[in-house]
């Protein structure tokens, strides 16, 4: 766990533009693994002090949306004072349009968020994406407007993440072996899609991030036999769903496989 990343998102308003703009940008890496923390609604200099004291130095980023000038400075000023990296989303763009506009911007925190009902939805899809990552959330998993399904590595988190930066809720339950599947993923009238990956690919991604074993309870995490054990149970349980869609996601990009989603379980489950 110490070579994981701490990204900060930080803001005066919700943060949900920053934290929209940090997932669209994470899920060009896969499924890197990051510490997220959020401080919304920060206001003052002493609120954006501590926030920087509590950064670690070796592996924290800070990625912020100020539209108080006075704010965005003082998050550089510290931030590099402590040999940080700190991000300044808004203020570069906003400096550029000011003067090509020949305009000054409100500087009122939070506008965006009342300016576009589309940018609002993205935003909650976001945000429910996150919170029903990896099996998390199944006392409201019946709120998704999509369910994805695999044994891990395959894919599903940053996936999940895409399509919520299309509108969908989505909520990702992993398949473990000898684990039945929750009951509430099988009452959700959602639309489930599982993912198959050949074993080839998914032993070698495994064997990149074998530190996960025993997050996932699985003695042999690389391992072709124990591998070969899941997808046949794997099998087991996509037999089991009434309606499931399934996708070969072996030799798909993230983005070849949310277009095929949305085209096929998401535009049929609707029609």
């Amino acid at each position: 766990m110490n070579d994981l990343l701490s990204v900060s998102v930080v803001s005066d308003a919700t943060g949900a533009t920053a934290e929209a703009v940090l997932t669209s940008v994470l899920v060009q890496f896969g499924s890197a693994a990051v510490d997220l923390q959020r401080f919304p609604f920060t206001r003052t200099v002493e609120e954006v002090e501590a926030i920087v004291r509590a950064t670690p130095r070796d592996r924290g980023i800070i990625v912020f949306t100020f539209v108080s000038p006075g704010l965005s400075e003082a998050m550089v000023r510290l931030g590099r004072a402590q040999g940080l990296v700190v991000i300044d989303v808004l203020q570069p763009l906003m400096g550029f349009l000011g003067t090509a506009l020949r305009s000054s911007p409100s500087l009122t925190p939070g506008v965006f968020r009342h300016q576009s009902e589309d940018a609002f939805k993205v935003t909650e899809a976001i945000h429910y994406t996150l919170r029903h990552d990896d099996g998390l959330g199944l006392e409201t998993i019946d709120q998704a407007d999509l369910i994805i399904l695999g044994v891990s590595r395959t894919g599903k988190t940053p996936t999940s993440i895409y399509l919520s930066c299309r509108k969908l809720r989505v909520a990702n339950v992993p398949i473990v072996s000898g684990v039945p599947l929750p009951p509430e993923v099988l009452h959700s009238r959602a639309p489930k899609v599982g993912f198959r990956l050949g074993i080839e690919r998914l032993s070698q991604l495994r064997a990149r991030r074998t530190e996960r074993v025993r997050g996932h309870g699985i003695p042999r995490y690389s391992d072709r036999t124990s591998i070969q054990e899941e997808l046949d149970y794997c099998e087991t349980v996509y037999r089991s769903i009434p309606g499931l869609f399934t996708v070969d996601v072996t030799d798909r990009s993230i983005e070849e496989t949310s277009d095929w989603i949305t085209h096929n379980a998401v535009t049929k489950a609707s029609s």
